[in-house]
């Protein structure tokens, strides 16, 4: 018998679908006028105030106005679309001028190819503190790294999307989600004892500790499962790939380099507050210094992706000079149309993907469910190891139905702070589980903004001339989610059973 052959659905059709199914649920949930509550503290009087969720309907007349009315304003607001076209400039000018061919193969020079996943996972490590950055410049630049070494591009996007989504809750440093997290677990505390001050570095230990084992947990995924499946990559620079370097282009590289440092040097510069003429990039009305550097108002988060682009242009277009691979202007503008020229069908994907993401939103149907899964936690009498892993697990549930870290932590902090400080656990050990919880699921969430740019770029490098799926994005990041899971509740429990101190004088323990 002849198997039959599975039919694909092209993404914009399933998110077409599930736009119209979150319509559907919406309108039900009006109808029956489901509702409920959950308690947010005051940050000036510090005591609880009750917040009802209701959902709304989007099958009425209100809800048609909205989806006219706002689905262009959907699709220019949705975050990775300016930030993927900038970022691609750089990328475009650097790979086209040879630049990132020649930088790849001087790095990777009789280097380990297990060596080289292993540290394109621990960049999407690292880079996860630049959050937008990671996605449209580390994971098209672990693509071509990947390329460069005769390997299947689309395992350096699986390893440095897989890195970058589970590093914004681990990482080596104090980041941007500290400072987002502390004030709702401050307020939180103060319900029971209005003394305890966070640590915000109370963490520090416990993301250290992960971003290792996640590292090598990622590049055993990449190596042994994720490399074998794609197969081999059929590159029209393969031959290319395996000549040396020569004089001129190793001076390229030299200079080419050397300027980057120069520039980055002057970046670094304007961050650091107290110099003189320093603190260019700083919101320095922002309290503290993480807040100022990785804060929402900061001058260098919002515009991370540019500088990085800058950065990579002008690596690209001095070593085009040197090279003579860039002889005009035209050279340097077909340069930064390279990889534009790959991502239309990107773009249209996320026209469909920002209408689902708003409708989701605008429904009040991810807030309603974490709310009234977190009012039932509250009701439950559970401590110890059990409190841990459930608590663990809710988290898991509701990141799939409210992906953005400070509006679920907002919810859940009055609910979870309080039940594990009476469980004589710290707070800062709540906010290292849920951290966990948070980042884990995102990498096979659709509602993850972000999820669209591991499907674009997939798309990109796909040789059989299909269209990538959902469910084919979902298979190959899915392992490393599942082994990560496994790996974080170990870290986790190993942190409270042993008592290994989550960061700087915090336990998991009071």
């Amino acid at each position: 018998m002849k198997k039959e052959k599975k039919i694909k659905i092209h993404p914009i059709l399933v998110f077409l679908i599930l736009t119209f199914i979150v319509m559907i649920l919406s309108s039900i949930g009006h109808v029956l006028k489901l509702e409920t509550s959950y308690n947010t503290v005051n940050a000036i009087t510090g005591e609880l105030e009750s917040q009802i969720v209701t959902i709304d309907s989007l099958f009425n007349r209100t809800g048609i106005q909205y989806l006219i009315s706002n689905a262009l304003s959907n699709f220019i607001n949705f975050a990775p679309l300016g930030t993927i076209i900038v970022g691609l400039f750089g990328i475009g000018v650097s790979y086209k001028s040879g630049f990132l061919t020649a930088l790849f193969k001087s790095l990777t020079k009789n280097k380990s190819r297990k060596l080289i996943t292993f540290i394109v996972v621990l960049m999407g490590i690292l880079f996860s503190m630049f959050y937008e950055a990671g996605y449209v410049i580390l994971i098209p630049l672990s693509a071509i790294l990947f390329m460069t070494l005769n390997r299947h591009p689309n395992a350096g996007i699986c390893a440095s999307f897989a890195g970058i989504t589970f590093g914004y809750g681990a990482n080596f440093v104090i980041n941007g989600l500290d400072s987002v997290l502390l004030p709702y677990t401050n307020n939180a505390a103060h319900i029971l004892d209005t003394s305890y001050n966070v640590n915000i570095s109370g963490n520090l230990f416990f993301i250290i500790a992960s971003s290792i084992v996640l590292a090598f947990l990622g590049t055993i995924i990449t190596e042994k499962y994720v490399i074998p499946r794609l197969g081999k990559y059929t590159s029209t620079n393969e031959e290319e790939n395996n000549i040396p370097l020569n004089s001129n282009e190793k001076k390229g590289l030299i200079i080419s380099i050397t300027t980057i440092v120069l520039i980055s040097l002057l970046v670094i510069y304007c961050i650091i507050p107290g110099l003189p003429f320093s603190g260019l990039l700083l919101y320095l009305k922002d309290s503290t210094y993480i807040e100022q550097l990785f804060g929402y108002n900061s001058y260098f988060n919002q515009g991370s992706v540019f500088i990085f682009s800058v950065l990579l242009i002008i690596a690209g277009l001095i070593y085009g000079l040197r090279l003579k691979t860039i002889k005009h202007n035209k050279d340097f503008i077909d340069g930064m149309n390279y990889y534009l020229t790959n991502i239309s069908s990107i773009l249209v994907l996320m026209f469909f993907v920002a209408q689902f993401v708003a409708v989701f939103k605008k429904s009040n149907l991810g807030v309603f469910v974490t709310a009234s899964i977190i009012e039932f936690i509250g009701s439950l009498q559970i401590s110890g190891i059990l409190l841990i892993i459930i608590t663990f697990i809710v988290i898991l549930i509701c990141s799939i139905f409210l992906p953005v870290a400070s509006t679920k932590w907002a919810i859940m902090s009055p609910v979870l702070i309080p039940m594990f400080m009476q469980s004589s656990f710290t707070p800062e050990f709540a906010t290292a589980i849920f951290r966990a919880g948070d980042a884990v699921i995102k990498s096979i969430n659709p509602l993850f903004t972000y999820f669209v740019i591991l499907i674009g770029f997939l798309q990109i490098y796909n040789q059989d001339n299909k269209n990538v799926t959902i469910t084919d994005a979902m298979s190959l990041i899915a392992p490393y989610t599942i082994s990560a899971i496994v790996v974080w509740i170990l870290i986790i429990l190993g942190f409270y059973i042993i008592g290994i101190p989550l960061g700087p004088s915090v336990n998991p323990i009071i």
